[in-house]
């Protein structure tokens, strides 16, 4: 394996994200640009300077701060896991960044090691994201003689949690490949990944409240997950790194030789409802939605949670019924080809209650034996009710994001940046009502209202881009 084609391929593959994300939708815009890498900075700052205020409010000079550094040490590995899970489905979809290099002179494991060190750094990226804004602030408040307890605390097991996580995925896509069900994975590895998330969910908690006891209680704990802390408290950072180089040094070649030679595509749509349904258009937008790769795998994760939750008696509202909202990204992508083939696709405003109306069908159809598992459960209908409210506004904003910053076809990734800003958007909305302290009625109305406001600007959203096919079509 030649390590100057792995990096050659990794720059490849930076630079046909960077420049089709930022051409696409609202991001060709200069202006657009501009604005939303000023928003993530500003957001960014925002959770520091939160962070910081929290952490000296609470913790500052209470000795309390070990504890919380250990317990957010043992969710190192459920937060990787969750930024694993996300890139890993986006990256099923990816067929055409890997197309790049079919044409080059490579062989399949320098493809999977150049993929594989992309993956890590956006990996890395929304691991900054989630526990920079904790790390900066502990080092402000206890000094710079706290960074090797961060280093070891929290980025070390970042690092080895990947390289497991990464051992594991090419061990399962081997063991597809022997049994001749790797046009599958798309179905398989998902449910896999929600299966792991449910399990490191709970254990992860348990593991946080032994902490804290043995805190209390004046109790020293140890587990696998608090290595790297262990050895740099006990011995040094020095031998802490040694650890995890030598770690390295021995995950990375068993990557490199458990990474299958060939590549397997994957099927486009997998068949849920017969074809009659496509007599009407409805029912077309409905086979296209329950067709998708994206429904496939919120359904999956759907399933793989309520049946985890009804085998471990937990009492919850059915909230993993909203994952199976985040489809609602590609719901208007999807369905753009049915309106490109006919010579007249119908009004915006009618093509958006099929969108729309589809998307609820969906719900309807998981959310029934959802909820149903909730309420044999025992959780209340009136907790059932905001969840379902939830999952519905959700699905508006998701299509807006969709429309707003579409995904390409085998390029998932320029959504990334659209659900990033939505979500601080939100954050930044709901912050403000609670410092408020509303009304509920009034903040129902106020809900509501920014409701009708992305159904307005997503039919807008949807006639701009039919005006523009139309243009490119002329033209």
């Amino acid at each position: 394996m030649r390590l100057k084609s792995v990096v050659l391929l990794f720059r490849l593959f930076w630079l046909f994200i960077v420049r089709r994300v930022l051409g696409r939708g609202l991001l060709a815009s200069p202006a657009a640009r501009l604005s939303a890498i000023f928003l993530l900075v500003v957001a960014f700052a925002g959770f520091n300077a939160l962070s910081y205020v929290v952490i000296r409010q609470y913790l500052g000079g209470t000795g309390l701060l070990d504890p919380v550094l250990q317990v957010a040490n043992a969710s190192v590995g459920f937060w990787v896991l969750i930024a694993y899970t996300l890139i890993r489905v986006l990256f099923m979809k990816a067929d055409e960044l890997l197309k790049l290099s079919f044409n080059l002179p490579v062989t399949n494991k320098e493809r999977t090691m150049a993929f594989a060190l992309f993956e890590s750094s956006l990996v890395l990226l929304v691991t900054v994201f989630i526990f920079g804004a904790f790390s900066i602030s502990t080092v402000l408040i206890e000094g710079t003689d706290y960074i090797p307890r961060v280093l070891a605390s929290i980025w070390f097991p970042a690092i080895s949690t990947y390289l497991l996580l990464s051992l594991g995925y090419y061990l399962l896509e081997r063991a597809l490949q022997a049994l001749r069900i790797a046009r599958l994975r798309g179905l398989i590895v998902p449910m896999v990944l929600a299966f792991g998330l449910a399990v490191a969910f709970p254990q992860t908690n348990e593991q946080g409240n032994q902490i804290t006891e043995s805190y209390v209680n004046g109790r020293d704990y140890f587990a696998p997950a608090l290595l790297y802390a262990k050895l740099q408290e006990d011995v040094g950072l020095w031998f802490s790194t040694l650890v995890l180089l030598a770690t390295s040094a021995a995950l990375i070649p068993a990557i490199v030789a458990v990474a299958p030679r060939n590549y397997v595509p994957m099927p486009r749509f997998f068949a849920f409802l017969p074809s009659w349904l496509a007599g009407r258009k409805f029912g077309v937008y409905i086979l296209v939605l329950f067709r998708s790769f994206e429904t496939m795998v919120a359904v999956s994760f759907v399933i793989v949670y309520s049946v985890f939750t009804w085998i471990e008696h937990l009492v919850l509202p059915p909230y993993a019924l909203a994952l199976i909202t985040f489809q609602g990204v590609y719901a208007f992508s999807n369905s753009e080809p049915l309106r490109r083939m006919v010579t007249y696709p119908g009004s915006t405003v009618a093509n958006y209650i099929r969108i729309i109306g589809s998307q609820g069908v969906l719900l309807i159809t998981v959310g029934i034996p959802v909820i149903a598992i909730s309420l044999a459960q025992g959780v209340a209908i009136e907790a059932c009710l905001p969840v379902a409210g939830f999952c519905l506004s959700n699905v508006l904003i998701s299509t807006l994001v969709g429309i707003a910053f579409p995904p390409e076809k085998g390029n998932p990734f320029t959504v990334i940046i659209g659900v990033l800003l939505t979500v601080i958007v939100v954050m930044i909305v709901a912050l403000g009502l609670n410092v408020f302290n509303f009304d509920p009625l009034i903040s129902a109305g106020i809900f509501t209202a920014l409701n009708m406001l992305v159904v307005f600007y997503s039919i807008l959203g949807m006639r701009r881009m039919e005006r523009i096919a139309r243009h490119e079509v002329v033209a």
